[in-house]
């Protein structure tokens, strides 16, 4: 076959795509590698339009027996990764078609789960970088009741971690290294809906703002007012 004719056959066939997180995670959802290819044979010719390609065709393609398809379709449909359905078409006449469907339910489900456990790892490094956080500032580990201390404003009170991290840094500007004192802090945050430290911040520049303004004020000059002499009787 000509480079050119090879060329126009290549094109001509087409390409099937396939999601990076079904061809790095099939097995985590319960496919093997033989199901994977005989998913990505029929997805070649759904993708053309063929809903219900023959097992022969796929079977010809792996180069292995059409009972061993039928296997691995099956496999899938107990796995719950496969549906085959019907469809009625305009004239009244039945079709059956593969819905892959359950499929990517599972991948995205699992997806959902490895994001969930990323996020409950990096929140759990956060909570071990604040209690070293505040154990460097008190000089000292913490005792247990003081743990006990930073786990309920984090999980029962449900301050956010960067405000906790903030509370201690007004302790030690303040010189007040204690826990009721920061507890205090937080609790006069939350009194007055501040729930991020950039709130704070804004918060801290208002009332800079109006005392400057006081402070003007207080200073404003005293009007001059003449004192008239009362005339003798």
């Amino acid at each position: 076959m000509a480079a050119q004719d090879f060329l126009f056959s290549y094109l001509q066939a087409g390409e099937t795509s396939i999601s990076n997180l079904l061809l790095h995670h099939y097995r985590e959802i319960g496919m093997t590698s033989g199901e994977l290819l005989v998913y990505l044979e029929l997805k070649s010719y759904i993708d053309r339009g063929v809903e219900n390609p023959s097992i022969t065709w796929i079977a010809e393609n792996l180069q292995t027996d059409e009972r061993i398809v039928y296997e691995q379709i099956h496999q899938m449909t107990e796995h719950q990764l496969l549906v085959q359905r019907m469809k009625r078409d305009e004239e009244g006449k039945e079709t059956a078609y593969y819905d892959f469907s359950p499929m990517i339910n599972r991948l995205v489900g699992r997806d959902g789960q490895i994001k969930s456990q990323q996020t409950t790892v990096k929140k759990a490094t956060a909570r071990e970088k604040l209690f070293k956080e505040i154990e460097s500032e008190f000089g000292r580990p913490l005792t247990p009741m003081e743990i006990t201390y930073v786990n309920d404003w984090l999980d029962k009170d449900h301050y956010d971690l960067e405000m906790v991290r903030l509370a201690l840094k007004e302790a030690v500007v303040n010189g007040s290294l204690r826990f009721r004192y920061m507890d205090s802090i937080l609790l006069n945050w939350r009194k007055n809906n501040l729930k991020t430290p950039q709130e704070v911040e804004q918060d801290k520049q208002r009332y800079q703002s109006r005392q400057i303004q006081q402070g003007h004020q207080s200073k404003r000059p005293i009007p001059n007012i003449p004192i008239f002499k009362l005339p003798d009787d």
